[in-house]
Formats: C-alpha cells, sequence, structure tokens
C-alpha cells in the first residue's frame, strides 16, 4: 500500500480530532486523498497579492478582460465576462454555495438552529454520488437502500466502487413506505460501517414519506446508531419541492437527521436539475450537517477528487443558477412550473387508478416529482414498453418484469388519458 502524503495525513488527524463520526467512515481513498498545494493554490495567493503582473492562471487576458469569442458571448450578452469564461473555484462559487445554503434553511424548517455545511457544488447529481463513493465506499461496504431505486445507484455503488448492496421491500403491505423492513434490515446487519442511501420524493414510484414514517426511519437509524456503528446517510433529494400531497412531508428528511446521534453523518444530494428546471447545465450540491470545523478538512478531501476528476464545475452554468435566483420574477416563475406539474400529477394519478384499468395494472402510491409507475398484473413490462414505442411511438421505462414508469413531467395534461388509454390496449392485445 503506498505511503500517504503529508497532507493527507495532516487531514486525517484533523478529522479524527473534529469528528470522530466521520473518519471511520472513510474509504481507503478517503483517506489517501488531499488537495495539493500546487497551481490552484499558487494562483489563489497572487490573485490577493500580485497586484501588477499576475501570470499564474490558464488563461488569456487582453485589455485587462478575459479573451473571448463575441459569437459566444452575443448568446450571453448581460453576464459579467468572468461569469461566463472564468474557471470556477474548485468547490463552486461562493456567492451560490452561499445562495443555496439560504435557500434550504429557507425551505426546510427542521434545519432551524441546526448544523448545516456551506453546500459543495458538483457537476451533476450523479457527479455529487459518485464523490460521495470514492470518498467513503470501499469494496465490501455494506450499503443499504430499498428495492425500487434509481439505477444509476448501482452503478455508482455496486459496480463502480464494489460495495454490497443490501435491500429490503420498498412498500409494505398497506402500500406505504416499508418503515418495519428498513428497521429490520438495519437490525440484522453487524457492520461497525453502515452506508444508507434514502429517496424521497422516490424515483421511480413518486412516493413521498409523511412525517410519522420520516420520524420511524430517524429513530431506527438513531436505534442502530446507538449500537456503535457509524453511519453515513446519504438523502437524494433530487425531486425536493415537488411536493402535491397536503399529508406528505413537505421537506426533507435530513433535517431531522442532522444532529440526531453523534455517529451519525448525514449528507443531503440535490441540485438546481429538477428545482431550478435546468437539467442540463449539471449544477448540484453536496450539504453535511457538520460542523465547520470537521468541514475544513472534509473540504479539502473533495477539493482532491475533484481536482482529480472535473477540476470543478461548469461556471457558466452556475453564473446562471445564481443570477436567476437573484432575479425579478423568480419565485413567480418557479411556482407557474410547479402548478403545471402539480396538474399533471393530480391528473395522470387519477386516470391511472380508473376502475376500467384496475385489472391491468395497480398503481404504486405518487405523491410527489415526475413519476407514476404501474405494476403490471399480467404481461411482460419490456414488451409492453417496446411494442408502445414501435406501433404507438410512445416512450416509456420499463423496470423489472412487471413495473412500468410513465414519466408525467413530460406530457402535457390534454395527452394523461390517450397516455394510458394506450398502454391498456397494448397490454390487452398482448
Amino acid at each position: 500500500m503506498q505511503n500517504l502524503n503529508p497532507l493527507a495525513s495532516e487531514l486525517n488527524t484533523q478529522l479524527r480530532a473534529a469528528s470522530p463520526a466521520v473518519f471511520p467512515l472513510l474509504s481507503k481513498l478517503g483517506k489517501r486523498i488531499y488537495l495539493p498545494k500546487g497551481i490552484l493554490s499558487q494562483t489563489a495567493e497572487a490573485n490577493t497579492k500580485a497586484h501588477r503582473f499576475n501570470a499564474t492562471r490558464a488563461i488569456a487576458s487582453e485589455v485587462g478582460d478575459l479573451m473571448h469569442l463575441a459569437v459566444s458571448r452575443e448568446l450571453v450578452p448581460t453576464l459579467p465576462l468572468e461569469g461566463i469564461y472564468g474557471y470556477a473555484p474548485v468547490l463552486g462559487q461562493p456567492e451560490l454555495r452561499e445562495t443555496w445554503k439560504a435557500h434550504l434553511l429557507e425551505k426546510n424548517p427542521s434545519l432551524t438552529g441546526s448544523t448545516l455545511s456551506l453546500p459543495i457544488v458538483t457537476s451533476g447529481m450523479t457527479h455529487g454520488f459518485s464523490l460521495l463513493a470514492e470518498l467513503f465506499v470501499d469494496d465490501e461496504d455494506t450499503f443499504i437502500l430499498p428495492d425500487k431505486i434509481w439505477g444509476n445507484y448501482r452503478l455508482i455503488f455496486q459496480t463502480k466502487a464494489g460495495a454490497n448492496l443490501h435491500t429490503y421491500p420498498f412498500f409494505n403491505a398497506a402500500s406505504g413506505f416499508n418503515t418495519h423492513g428498513f428497521r429490520e434490515i438495519l437490525t440484522h446487519t453487524t457492520n461497525e460501517k453502515l452506508l444508507i442511501l434514502l429517496n424521497f420524493p422516490h424515483n421511480p414510484t413518486g412516493y413521498a414519506i409523511n412525517p410519522m414514517e420520516a420520524q420511524r426511519i430517524v429513530d431506527a437509524i438513531v436505534m442502530r446508531a446507538d449500537t456503535g456503528s457509524r453511519i453515513l446517510v446519504m438523502i437524494d433529494d433530487a425531486y425536493a419541492g415537488l411536493w402535491y400531497d397536503a399529508e406528505v412531508m413537505r421537506e426533507s428528511l435530513f433535517g431531522l437527521l442532522v444532529g440526531c446521534h453523534p455517529n451519525v453523518v448525514p449528507v443531503k444530494i440535490d441540485g438546481a436539475t429538477k428545482e431550478e428546471y435546468a437539467w442540463g447545465l449539471r449544477v448540484a450540491f453536496i450539504s453535511f450537517g457538520l460542523e465547520e470545523i470537521a468541514m475544513q478538512p472534509l473540504e479539502q478531501k473533495f477539493s482532491g477528487l475533484i481536482r482529480a476528476n472535473t477540476s470543478g464545475a461548469s461556471q457558466v452554468s452556475q453564473t446562471l443558477i445564481l443570477e436567476a435566483m437573484r432575479a425579478s420574477g423568480y419565485a413567480e416563475q418557479k411556482q407557474r412550473n410547479y402548478e403545471i406539474l402539480k396538474a399533471r400529477a393530480l391528473k395522470a394519478k387519477k386516470v391511472a387508478s380508473d376502475a376500467a384499468y384496475a385489472k391491468l395494472w395497480e398503481v404504486y402510491p405518487s405523491h410527489a416529482g415526475y413519476f407514476i409507475c404501474l405494476n403490471l398484473k399480467s404481461g411482460d413490462a419490456e414488451k409492453v414498453r417496446q411494442r408502445l414505442l414501435e406501433k404507438h411511438g410512445m416512450g416509456t421505462i420499463s423496470l423489472g418484469e412487471t413495473e412500468l414508469r410513465v414519466a408525467y413531467s413530460c406530457l402535457e395534461e390534454s395527452d394523461i388519458e390517450t397516455v394510458f388509454r394506450t398502454i391498456a390496449k397494448v397490454i390487452e392485445a398482448l
């Protein structure tokens, strides 16, 4: 095994002292990684002291500003040149990080008075999960998640990172979240290090937990932490804010987990992708429920990882998100989009649950997000998907043998009845 760089050793010492729960959760790579004191640190020093000439940045300048092409500048004429063409800081634009933190505090009342780190900007949520996998996941680590998941979790945490996935049925017999199954799987694991991933609003079903379910989840985690296990809980909040049912919890589970137990390290992964209707801009955030003294060495490790792969998220994407959040009309435009999606969600739920279709499928409970999921009572979901595509020009997603996911988010409300009527027609024909 390679010797630790002295900078990595120093960060590890700081983490041990600052947060006894975090250090044991680090992967082998997590313990090795650090941010070199090289070009970035020298450039940062020059940015503050080089008042005459600064020949450190790998950019081209002209007459005191960034050199650029007029043809691209014309596409974004109002943004500052640095906000378009300059390099973003490794952990993201400070103003955007502060703005996103304020957004989280506003939308999550449970965080009031809690410890929340400054969010780290990533190049989309997949990049965020990949960073967490690199920092915390080793071969054979126990990774707990439900049986119904976004498929990319397997690719990131199992195929790439080598974790052993332990699953439990997502739904219980009453079609609610299986809090008993979740508690059982925690009870029957004996590992001192546990990795848990929870996703609400849920992909693929659109399920959102209610306050009682949320508290039971937290209680189960605390119960396991009481045995001495160190637990990293990852909260996938990709669809935060898109709640359409008054009975569900309308904030992140993350807020209840922050400070719930000294052995529990909660981390929230969210993004502009869905919340800000900016899918292709690839801007997401990682936020920890940790004190600044623990975040300082942890941020250095994240900086090393980011520096070693992407070097940082897109500057212009970050600038666009930040300026949009500051713009007049921002809240009104978000509310407009929310109301459109809510109307589609309610229409999809009503149509899919029509008694005429009861013999063909079961509708999984859906309260939020982008999707509704059908559990087909007969027929192969993949065959149904292919027939819909080939004969009717209609795209859906098959999951497993019997589950078909429909994204109402990209359907006009007036087309929803036609979509489900066509799905029924195909199932009956097979």
